[in-house]
């Protein structure tokens, strides 16, 4: 049997340019063509070249060096775009930062990367929250005493001026303010002999992939590696300058800096930015005002869509202008994608999968693949990619095709390096000799995914490597228990299984649900069953649930039963946590950890006898 390990194909070269000079291309070519459009604002491709230059200079005569990082904390902002370019001119490495951040993620933040530089907006906005004061939230960044002592390598401020409401600037002491910054017209001929010196292979973007207090991993991406995976992305949509990218995720992410800015970028289309965080409704109404040919975005979010859509006229619910889209972050069950396809006329959304580390995405499905490859795997490897599957005890031992085992990556969009860690870099990225004849040194991504490579060369991920759960020596995978409970799309919203500790097995399995609104839970099943729903209040629109008097019942054992029917005996969940919603990390994938904990802290008062249920899911 053939081994699982596939390259992409090279038909074509991989650019060779810095972002700066694919831009200053596309706006010579696409002049006119609208770059970025939100609610509020426009720029055209010549516009956003014009201002991202005079922005670079302005950085540059604050002091600014090549190499030095900005951090930007802004929602998805006609700002944002126009900072990405400026830096990516001038050298200087952004690192986009999570408006959900606390003041001490905040501060950690900038401290792992030596930031020079922050930009910020007046107020932060989060999705399903009203926003944020960033003077009262950032309040260590803000007040200088305080900076100098926790931050001592940021020397400047910017702020954007994103609230509809008069700004108290002197409640930001020694800001600058972003649209002064566009009085200047000194320095052009620094820019451009900055940017001259810049090389593809430098550092353009550091992403924080994990948490930024305890354990920080900061992927550097370079230009060749982020500026390839937009451009062989978008190519795989088909896009050109007449598509408009409707783009839900938020630029702090891969999923929006790259597939969504960047991709447009290269392709000279135009990016739609609905909202400055997620709301179901603004995208709804972006894409019809703006005749959206793409929409991208995870499950979650693709959900939140579904669900307004009722709440709509007749007339505000034809979208005959999408043509097709991304869907990634997490499993995307094939009933989603049916309703995607019937209520949203998303006939050609296309799953993606990758990682921080690789700039995101490494394989796709494409427009012409059957709905059996939509529905069952993330598509084929990318161009100037490759892939294998590989022996979790042995990383030298690649298995055969339709074996599960860990999924490595090498090619163009391997990261450079962790920022400021040789020892997280060591254990990801791992050196080995070529297969071939050449026998050359080879550098592979290790994922944590595990995944296996079917007979036709596609790829199906099962799970992550450490979510596995060993239940009395043998393996459980979470995502085939979670796949078949989200078969009942109209009774389950979203399913995470998890592992939590049993004296007995070493594991049990351990099934937390959110169900639909016209779903009831009856109290008092069994003692297995564990309700955490929130009782009043609190929900977010996407994921509330209502205890209906009308409508399907759904028990504890009716999901037992629904497992038992279709996997052995071992994969019945033996927990139930009936929740309000899912701890999400930015991209919407589900932040198992978290619901392990939660699980544990219930279990430790079901057995001290304590009958008090947890009202809230952490954020």
């Amino acid at each position: 049997m053939e081994l699982a390990h596939v390259r992409g194909h090279k038909k074509l070269p991989l650019l060779e340019n810095t972002i700066s000079q694919q831009l200053a291309t596309v706006a010579t070519k696409f002049p006119d063509r609208i770059a970025v459009q939100t609610d509020k604002s426009r720029l055209t491709y010549k516009q956003l070249d014009q201002q991202s230059d005079v922005l670079a200079s302005s950085l540059s005569r604050l002091g600014l060096q090549p190499s030095e990082r900005v951090a930007a904390c802004l929602g998805n902002l006609i700002e944002y775009v126009v900072v990405v370019y400026a830096c990516a001119k001038i050298g200087v490495i952004l690192a986009p930062l999570n408006p959900a951040y606390t003041d001490l993620q905040m501060v950690a933040a900038l401290n792992h990367i030596s930031a020079s530089c922050v930009v910020l907006s007046v107020e932060l906005s989060l999705p399903y929250k009203a926003p944020r004061l960033t003077k009262l939230h950032f309040q260590t960044v803000i007040s200088e005493e305080r900076r100098l002592e926790s931050i001592p390598s940021l020397k400047h401020i910017l702020m954007v001026n994103n609230s509809l409401a008069k700004c108290d600037r002197e409640a930001f002491p020694g800001a600058h303010w972003y649209h002064e910054l566009f009085n200047n017209d000194e320095h052009q001929g620094r820019i451009f002999q900055q940017s001259a010196a810049l090389r593809p292979t430098d550092v353009v973007n550091i992403q924080f992939t994990s948490g930024t207090t305890s354990s920080p991993k900061a992927a550097c991406l370079t230009h060749i590696n982020i500026l390839n995976n937009a451009s062989l992305v978008g190519n795989s949509m088909k896009l050109t300058e007449l598509d408009v990218i409707c783009c839900a995720p938020p630029l702090f992410h891969c999923f929006g800096i790259v597939l969504g800015l960047l991709a447009a970028m290269v392709h000279g289309s135009t990016l739609l930015l609905p909202s400055e965080s997620f709301n179901p409704k603004a995208v709804l109404d972006a894409v019809l005002k703006y005749k959206a040919t793409a929409l991208y975005g995870v499950p979650t979010m693709f959900l939140a869509e579904l669900n307004e859509l009722p709440k709509r006229s007749a007339n505000q619910t034809l979208f005959s202008s999408l043509r097709t889209g991304l869907i990634g972050g997490s499993i995307i069950a094939p009933a989603l994608r049916q309703r995607l396809q019937k209520e949203l006329g998303l006939s050609n959304l296309l799953n993606i999968y990758g990682m921080t580390e690789s700039s995101p995405v490494v394989c796709m499905t494409r427009l012409d693949d059957s709905d059996e490859t939509h529905h069952h795997t993330v598509g084929s490897v990318l161009p100037h990619t490759e892939i294998k599957i590989v022996s979790r005890d042995n990383h030298q031992r690649v298995l055969k095709r339709g074996e599960r085992g860990e999924l490595l990556i090498s090619g163009y969009p391997l990261m450079k390096e962790y920022w400021n860690d040789e020892q997280k870099t060591a254990d990801a990225l791992i050196t080995e000799s070529d297969s071939d004849l050449t026998h050359k040194q080879k550098v592979w991504l290790r994922t944590g995914d595990e995944a296996t490579i079917r007979r036709d060369g596609t790829i199906e991920i099962t799970g992550r490597i450490k979510d596995i759960i060993i239940r009395g020596g043998e393996n459980i995978y979470p995502a085939e228990i979670e796949n078949l409970l989200l078969i009942q799309r109209d009774l389950v919203s979203s399913v995470a299984v998890v592992g939590l500790p049993d004296d007995y097995y070493g594991e049990v399995i351990s099934a937390f649900i959110m169900v639909q609104e016209c779903v009831t839970i009856p109290q008092g099943q069994d003692k297995l069953s564990i309700d955490l729903r929130e009782k009043s209040g609190g929900q977010s629109p996407a994921t509330r649930n209502i205890l209906s008097s009308q409508g399907t019942i759904i028990t504890s054992e009716d999901i037992r039963n629904w497992v038992r029917t279709r996997l052995s005996r071992n994969y019945i969940p033996k927990y139930v946590f009936w929740v309000s919603q899912m701890p999400l990390t930015a991209s919407g994938k589900i932040e198992k950890y978290k619901l392990r904990e939660i699980g544990q802290r219930s279990l430790m008062k079901l057995q001290l006898g304590k009958s008090e249920r947890s009202r809230y899911l952490p954020q």
